[in-house]
């Protein structure tokens, strides 16, 4: 009996011990999206505003996501406000449906959350008739900042108001006093300001490059400027916001400061001379990369450019090399034929005035026998040595020009 009580009483409290575990485990790594308030009493016509909260106390939450569901008969939520929130990047903007009575959130907590009481968005609702209006999530999940994404959710909260029918008090009607007569009232003008709207941008750019933006709006408006930059390499956001102003057609231009690796959200929002404002223009994302993953992209290009310049130039060098060698064979063909034929005609030259010096020779022993019976004078015989020695001369001068 002693033993099988012994033995009981290790099994409770092993059994103490693994639920103390288990509550211990779920305790700590305990992770919730909560409504505030969770309750409260409203008339018909009252405005209700409710906070998402993220608690997590125990653990770095890294990224939220949720569905609301809210009782559209008895709600109507007019707006969603990001102020004060935790949240640094918005994944998918919040949106919400009056019509199927759900309210949509997905964000990004950069640098993580620890704590209990995280706002995430607040939500402006209108009370619109009587009964038990019950807010609950449909769908949620919370990411740990572990580097890995874990699933951190452990349940959500609820909600629960009262509305009550709007409890009209009764005045006792006093007769007004007669109004002076007074001329009649001017109906006052509501003046609207154009929505910015961007016109041209690059969606991509270089990091260190200005990130140059241009846009349209009503003329001589000052246009507020607002960047929002995710740095991808140091896991942060800067934001910075310029005025600048549109011209007389209504034209404006924002240039930024020199960009960094991230990815940048550009809005622009109008206002006149009188202070009034126009509504934020849709946001336009711009993505900012380091240089040298341009500059790889751009090699081929560079090499296909460098080419085109390149080839021609070489083709234009060995058509003046073949030009060159082409005149140069010329000439020295022409030189060849030139002095070929320059050779025959002193051949030809040389003969022929062999030819005439044999006849001059013949001729004067003709003349010598003629005057054999009778010598010949002292002028006859300087007659004939200086006719040998003229046509001596003739030969060589045209035998040297030929050469020349």
């Amino acid at each position: 009996m002693f033993l099988y009580t012994k033995k009981f009483y290790k099994e409770i409290i092993f059994s103490l011990f693994f639920v103390s575990l288990l509550f211990f485990t779920h305790t700590a790594f305990a992770a919730e999206l909560n409504l505030s308030p969770s309750s409260g009493s409203y008339n018909v016509g009252d405005t209700i505003n409710v906070r998402v909260v993220l608690s997590s106390p125990a653990q770095s939450a890294n990224a939220i996501s949720g569905t609301l569901d809210f009782p559209r008969a008895l709600l109507t939520l007019n707006s969603i406000s990001k102020s004060n929130s935790i949240i640094s990047l918005w994944a998918v903007e919040p949106t919400y449906s009056n019509a199927n009575g759900t309210a949509n959130m997905e964000g990004v907590i950069l640098n993580g959350y620890q704590g209990s009481n995280g706002t995430i968005l607040t939500l402006s609702f209108k009370a619109k008739a009587t009964g038990n209006a019950n807010l609950k999530f449909t769908a949620s999940s919370i990411l740990a900042n572990d580097g890995q994404g874990t699933n951190i959710s452990t349940g959500t909260g609820q909600a629960s108001f009262n509305i009550s029918k709007t409890v009209e008090k009764v005045t006792p009607v006093v007769k007004p006093a007669p109004e002076p007569i007074s001329p009649p009232a001017v109906t006052p003008t509501i003046v609207t300001v154009l929505t910015p709207m961007f016109t041209d941008y690059s969606t991509n750019a270089r990091a260190g490059d200005f990130l140059v933006v241009k846009g349209s709006a009503d003329p001589l408006n000052d246009i507020l400027i607002t960047s929002e930059g995710i740095i991808t390499s140091a896991n942060r956001v800067i934001h910075e916001s310029k005025t600048v102003q549109s011209d007389n057609a209504g034209v404006f231009t924002y240039v930024s400061d020199k960009a960094i690796n991230g990815l940048y959200t550009i809005t622009a929002q109008a206002r006149n001379q009188n202070g009034v404002f126009s509504d934020k223009s849709l946001p336009i994302t711009i993505s900012v990369v380091s240089p040298i993953a341009t500059s790889n992209n751009s090699v081929p290009t560079n090499i296909i450019n460098s080419f085109s310049i390149i080839i021609p130039i070489i083709g234009l060098i060995i058509l003046l090399i073949l030009l060159m060698i082409w005149g140069w064979h010329h000439i020295l063909h022409y030189r060849e034929q030139m002095h070929k034929k320059l050779m025959e005609t002193r051949a030809i030259v040389s003969k022929s005035f062999g030819i005439l010096d044999e006849d001059v020779k013949d001729e004067i022993k003709i003349f010598k026998k003629i005057k054999a019976l009778q010598s010949l004078t002292s002028e006859e015989r300087l007659f004939i040595n200086q006719f040998k020695k003229d046509i001596e001369a003739a030969e060589r001068a045209i035998l040297n020009e030929v050469k020349e």
